[in-house]
């Protein structure tokens, strides 16, 4: 019997070719979740995140829109993804920067998906800073809101916004006027308008201005609605609060316009002003940087010591530079007080001791700036008939014009004039030294040319 050649005997020692297995990818689309898992996963969300992650993932409600979207989506998910307690819905709870970005589009679809118009009673549009106001029209009618605030800033935010916002009044104005026409039923309370809106409704109320959507009439007449409800009575001692005392949206005052006053801003309540405490009676202060009202038992409120302006803390960031001075200052009076030099700011107790503005420039500087940068101080002139209060360029300047005739006053400027001559010599032999380098380079760029 003839035998097998070796080479099929053997095994051969070639590689074979193995096909690698590689298994199918799963490609999971967020449509093939089930609501329960959407739902789950919205709870971790911010709840303004919460609505618009919902609104996201829900087909919409429109037939045609519906079968459009039957391509995308093989399941209906349930609205119940954003939750069903929205008696509060406040945009400062995501990130300004999305907030900033969100358009009328995203924020009416958020009204509208949770039935706002049913539901919210406390609506805070904060750092939504893109709307025009079209955003609200779910808002129509509603006999469910309570409080509204448009500012578009956080409490203890300054209101003023740079670039202005888009927020137009004509358009906001008709549905707040289709809110406040049923008094039988309106349950509108608060109202905080834009600073833009309030300065220029100002301006109307005093006559400068005729361009302005009627925001003073519409405060007119959401006080007149106010006031036939009748007087209101405080929460804390249940008794009716004086006719001086009812909220109100401020119309004939400056520095307040359109602010609502004698309503707390942070707990939402009347609370009359002899009303009885532990300590002291409670009362309403108005935050002069935040421009909001706050009862004393949420914030207490603290006066600056130059401006004597009330202020909430968040809004005090200032306190005198003395070491042993508790005084507090608003922003306004720490830049207008200020030393050029050091940038520290007093109060006013002290601001008359530590520095000194001068009488010609309005230079402010402490003594202890003045006494280390002499030539660049304000000094004062302790002659016994000179009270002369001068920087020191502006007693130069005064002694070039001759205006200067206290010879106290000449003996301070003489060393102040030699001083900015030694100083202007030197600048001359840098200047020297710099076109001597200049023609260095010009004649060894010849050289290599």
């Amino acid at each position: 019997m003839a035998s097998a050649p070796l080479g099929q005997l053997l095994p051969s020692c070639k590689r074979r070719r193995v096909a690698a297995h590689t298994p199918a990818r799963t490609v999971v689309c967020i449509n093939d979740l089930s609501a329960e898992i959407l739902k789950e996963v919205a709870t971790y969300l911010a709840p303004p995140s919460r609505i618009l992650f919902a609104v996201a993932v829900t087909p919409p409600s429109s037939p045609y829109e519906i079968i459009m979207a039957r391509s995308r989506s093989r399941k209906q998910k349930s609205p119940s993804i954003a939750g069903t307690d929205w008696a509060t819905l406040d945009f400062g709870q995501i990130e300004k920067e999305l907030a900033a970005k969100l358009s009328d589009e995203d924020v009416r679809g958020a009204l509208l998906h949770i039935n706002s118009a049913n539901k919210v009673k406390r609506l805070f549009l904060t750092n939504c800073t893109n709307i025009t106001g079209a955003a609200l029209s779910p808002l129509r009618g509603s006999t469910t809101i309570e409080q509204i605030d448009l500012s578009l800033v956080g409490l203890s935010e300054n209101p003023h916004l740079n670039p202005k916002p888009p927020i137009s009044c004509g358009i906001v104005l008709p549905i707040l006027d289709s809110i406040i026409s049923n008094e039988a039923l309106c349950k509108l309370k608060y109202l905080h308008f834009p600073k833009a809106w309030r300065l220029m409704a100002r301006q109307k109320s005093t006559g400068l201005s005729t361009k302005f959507p009627d925001l003073h009439d519409f405060i007119l007449r959401y006080n007149q609605m106010l006031e036939n409800r009748g007087q209101v009575c405080c929460l804390k001692c249940n008794q009716v609060t004086p006719q001086w005392l009812q909220p109100t949206i401020a119309w004939n005052n400056r520095s307040c316009y359109g602010t609502q006053r004698n309503f707390c801003h942070q707990c939402s309540n009347y609370v009359c002003r002899s009303c009885p405490t532990e300590d002291d009676n409670v009362d309403h202060h108005f935050c002069s940087a935040c421009e909001r009202e706050y009862c004393e038992m949420c914030v207490p409120m603290a006066e600056c010591s130059n401006c004597r302006l009330s202020f909430c803390p968040s809004c005090f960031s200032h306190s005198c530079a003395s070491p042993n001075c508790e005084m507090k200052l608003c922003g306004d009076c720490k830049v207008a007080n200020e030393c050029d030099g050091c940038k520290r700011t007093w109060c006013e107790g002290c601001h008359l001791r530590k520095t000194y503005m001068c009488e010609f420039c309005d230079k402010i500087c402490c003594d202890e700036c003045s006494e280390k940068d002499h030539i660049n101080g304000v000094h004062y002139c302790d002659a016994r008939y000179c009270d002369n209060i001068a920087c020191s360029s502006c007693l130069i300047e005064q002694l070039q014009e001759g205006k200067l005739d206290c010879m106290t006053c000449m003996k301070r400027a003489a060393p102040l004039i030699k001083q900015l001559k030694d100083e202007i010599e030197e600048l001359k032999e840098e200047n020297e030294e710099l076109h001597k380098r200049v023609r260095n380079l010009e004649e060894r760029k010849q050289s290599l040319d």
